[in-house]
């Protein structure tokens, strides 16, 4: 993902989260030199199909999030990228991945479990409910997957 992605990505955003991420926020990822990336067909002249950011840690990486174009859903695309971003963690030492994951978004807790991922603990609150309604939180689920 580069700078010139942001404005693309941010549309996929909106339309995937009920209390989506800022411009600043990616900018801030890229700045960070988090794993940014965007996800596109071969030929590169397509649309972008979704993205991911990725932090890095001492030990571990952490999905910070992932969305695909909602038309796009259910195509595997998700599956492959989180495939490669796990390859290329054990290609750099890392030994897990973390993430966050609403409880409520089942879709996206199915496809982590298919992939290896468990349930190790909740964050209470963690979530806001909706942009106009932030005193209402949602609690996420932590997942984790090891990586071999």
């Amino acid at each position: 993902m580069s700078m010139d992605d942001v404005e693309e990505v941010l549309v996929i955003e909106k339309c995937s989260q009920s209390n989506p991420w800022t411009q600043k926020n990616f900018i801030d990822c890229i700045h960070a030199k988090y794993w940014n990336y965007v996800f596109l067909e071969e030929n590169h002249l397509s649309p972008i199909l979704g993205f991911c950011i990725v932090m890095p840690g001492v030990e571990e990486l952490h999905l910070l999030n992932i969305s695909i174009t909602p038309a796009l859903r259910r195509k595997k695309i998700a599956w492959r990228a989180l495939e490669a971003i796990e390859k290329t963690g054990l290609e750099h030492g890392y030994s897990r991945i973390l993430l966050e994951v609403r409880r409520s978004n089942e879709q996206a807790i199915a496809l982590y479990e298919k992939l290896g991922y468990l349930v190790i603990g909740a964050r209470k609150d963690y979530y806001p409910m909706k942009e106009s309604a932030l005193t209402q939180r949602e609690d996420a689920l932590v997942m984790e997957k090891v990586l071999k």
